[in-house]
């Protein structure tokens, strides 16, 4: 008897261990959650001893609320702000996630090409005034043509569906934009892209594959749940894996990608593709985000990364 209660009670441990809730916040239609679901649907989850709780949020704010506040374990967002947390006391860390990255977008009849004339032009900007994208594209511009965008063109700061739909409307010489937004755009033949974040980076001496998003999380959360966090990553870079390999897999994705045609869907397919990380965060990489942290942190000064001028360690989980 005493058997059966002592095996009763390793079973009960052994699926509670392995029933451990990892709750990810994520925007509702962002691409974040096409992955998110697709774990679910293929219960990679419970494959690798874990239960996957989606929270649809709001905003990028909330998410960000709902992580500091302990509503959720996971958030996806980028790593400067993860070191100006850090450098203030709180302790997140990152783990790479996306490399997708947006870029300049303009009419097919425009004169704006590689040359990049944007003297006098309005240019609608997605974010605010220290969004990354812009903060990059003037740290680029200024090095290739030693002019400040920011007083050389007219700069004009609004949400990504209204600068498409102003940039259709010609209200706009070009649109600096996210990269689901550019897809949507590039499937009108009047749209082209001009230039990629991801080259713009190239231009600024940054080594290829530097992550623009990850998954970011209290060191604490970390030390209490490790193993149950190594098993996520595993269902994650599964999950990456089979989105990267398989055009069946986009089948069982597509339901959320809100996508309306076959030319829209295999855009947001192919660019969130490119994004998709291909090998570990090495240390040619940590030095690059080093490098990059330290040309933002110029040009968005306090805005953006509060007091620090350097990447706060630790930025980067290594383990």
């Amino acid at each position: 008897m005493k058997l059966v209660i002592s095996l009763l009670l390793s079973l009960l441990f052994f699926v509670g261990v392995n029933a451990q809730t990892i709750k990810i916040g994520s925007l509702q239609y962002g691409s974040v959650n096409w992955e998110l679901k697709l774990i679910k649907d293929l219960e990679l989850d419970k494959k690798n001893g874990f239960d996957l709780q989606i929270i649809e949020l709001a905003s990028k704010n909330a998410a960000a609320v709902a992580l500091q506040g302990g509503a959720v374990d996971l958030i996806v967002t980028d790593w400067f702000w993860v070191s100006r947390q850090r450098n203030e006391g709180r302790l997140f860390s990152f783990v790479p996630h996306s490399m997708a990255a947006g870029g300049l977008i303009a009419s097919t009849n425009s004169k704006i090409s590689q040359d990049i004339d944007l003297k006098n032009k309005k240019i609608g900007i997605a974010g605010g005034q220290v969004d990354k994208g812009w903060l990059i594209f003037r740290a680029f511009y200024k090095k290739k043509y030693g002019e400040d965008l920011i007083k050389l063109s007219k700069p004009i700061f609004g949400a990504p569906p209204l600068l498409n739909k102003k940039l259709k409307q010609n209200s706009f010489d070009a649109i600096l934009t996210y990269w689901p937004y550019q897809a949507k755009l590039l499937t009108d033949d009047n749209f082209k892209k001009v230039i990629d974040i991801r080259d713009i980076l190239s231009e600024l001496g940054i080594p290829r594959g530097m992550p623009v998003i990850g998954w970011v999380f209290k060191e604490k959360w970390v030390g209490e749940s490790e193993e149950v966090f190594k098993n996520f990553l595993k269902a994650s870079d599964e999950a990456k894996r089979l989105m990267l390999e398989s055009d069946d897999i986009w089948e069982k994705v597509r339901p959320y990608m809100n996508a309306s045609d076959d030319k829209l869907f295999k855009n947001l397919r192919d660019i969130y593709r490119e994004g998709i990380p291909t090998g570990k965060f090495t240390d040619n990489q940590l030095e690059g985000s080093k490098k990059l942290y330290s040309i933002l942190s110029k040009i968005g000064g306090k805005e953006l990364v509060g007091k620090a001028t350097e990447l706060s360690p630790g930025t980067f989980w290594r383990n």
